[in-house]
């Protein structure tokens, strides 16, 4: 049988800083929170270029509670790719919204932004792109596209967030389900 996820090779060149990190939580029992959480957001958010990032129990989590702060809600629009996973559907739905799913670019399995303008509506409040397969979707026209639906100049109104989910099937060494905001 072939693996679909096989993290063994990458496991042995960092198992001893995995061994160390699990150690130094398992010495202090603190299982949730803590020194460790709050280090790696720290770090993460320095990686993702933001002040602040916030780990959750979940992506689905992640992701509801970034539509949440958008003020997202009842009788809203969500454009997402329609090659997603159910939890990007299951927060969209949570808030009240209706996702609408645009097609994919064939090429890159990603989402294809002519569909976006094809899909906007007036109850549109929000594009949620999912980068696959260490693929990241091209976040330049999105941002146009977004300017143009608020009429607004600057990007800096815009509402970004990056969401992450770090789950061992995706594209990560990661050994749990976790999300970040």
């Amino acid at each position: 049988m072939i693996p679909v996820i096989e993290l063994k090779r990458e496991y042995r060149a960092v198992r001893d800083e995995i061994s160390r990190a699990i150690r130094r939580v398992l010495e202090k029992s603190w299982f949730v929170l803590g020194e460790e959480v709050e280090a790696f957001e720290k770090e993460f958010a320095g990686y993702i270029g933001r002040s602040y990032a916030v780990g959750v129990n979940s992506g689905t989590d992640a992701l509801f509670l970034a539509l949440k702060a958008l003020g997202i809600g009842d009788g809203d629009e969500v454009i997402t790719v329609s090659n997603t996973t159910t939890p990007t559907a299951l927060a969209i739905v949570h808030t009240g919204a209706v996702p609408v799913f645009v097609d994919i670019e064939p090429d890159t399995l990603l989402l294809d932004i002519t569909q976006i303008r094809k899909s906007i509506t007036k109850s549109t409040r929000a594009i949620l792109p999912v980068h696959l397969f260490g693929n990241p979707v091209d976040m330049a026209p999105l941002l146009e596209i977004g300017k143009a639906k608020r009429g607004t100049e600057s990007t800096s109104q815009l509402n970004i967030y990056p969401v992450c989910c770090f789950l061992p099937p995706l594209n990560i060494l990661c050994y749990c389900l976790f999300g970040h905001i």
